[in-house]
């Protein structure tokens, strides 16, 4: 299962260098009183949208949309949010609305754990969060055991997608950190999944409507930029 497929069903580049701002510290994971906020939210079970998918790599770019649809699922033995496309489904964690993996005709191809996500509740502006999860990519054959996520919600404003007109809390979210790093040799490389994320959860739709994720030179799937943006609301 593909890291673009997972943000596609969600909805729905940069590496550190030494001159970097040192990160900001996590917050209480209650907004300060007075503050606006959303608790966890997300289409119903059975719910129906489309999402355009677009997908730029070094050599071309390419578009798609998907129809999507919320069902109950099974993964790893435990209950589960089923997101289901064209090719896999993703399962979510039905308390974060995060992903914990897919799988395709009940096999197994991706694996998170702890549930990996940008979706910390409550959201509210300023709030900051930092956690440590494994992965799997298992059509890959790649595990990376210790990957660091970062995230802030950096700003509540409006976000024109073809679904329409939205306010939504943008969401700054850094993955895979720590799981890939250069070579003077490409073979020497090693391949991670660090990615540098940008997220649109609207509250009115229960959804990200819009996500921008772009992948980082050492990535094991290669450099590329998938953005992913709301055609059609749940129905």
């Amino acid at each position: 299962m593909r890291r673009r497929d997972l943000t596609a069903l969600l909805l729905l580049p940069v590496l550190a260098t030494a001159c970097a701002p040192p990160p900001l510290a996590p917050t209480a994971n209650l907004p300060p009183p007075g503050t606006e906020s959303a608790q966890p939210a997300f289409p119903r079970s059975g719910a129906k949208w489309r999402v355009r998918v677009t997908e730029s790599r070094l050599f071309g770019t390419t578009v798609e949309e998907h129809d999507i649809q919320a069902t109950p699922t099974v993964f790893q033995n435990r209950p589960a949010l089923g997101l289901t496309g064209p090719r896999a489904t993703t399962a979510l964690d039905p308390a974060s609305f995060n992903p914990v993996g897919a799988h395709t005709n009940g096999v197994t191809t991706a694996t998170l754990s702890p549930a990996e996500g940008p979706l910390v509740w409550p959201l509210w502006v300023g709030k900051v969060w930092a956690h440590t999860y494994a992965a799997s990519d298992l059509v890959y054959g790649q595990v990376w055991p210790a990957a660091r996520a970062t995230g802030q919600v950096a700003a509540m404003e409006t976000v024109t997608v073809r679904a329409g007109v939205f306010r939504a809390y943008r969401i700054e979210y850094k993955a895979g950190l720590g799981t890939g790093t250069l070579a003077a040799r490409d073979r020497d490389a090693v391949l991670g999944i660090e990615t540098v994320e940008t997220h649109w959860y609207a509250p009115a739709v229960k959804l990200v409507v819009k996500s921008i994720v772009r992948r980082a030179p050492v990535h094991h799937l290669g450099v590329g930029t998938t953005t992913t943006e709301l055609v059609r609301p749940p129905a």
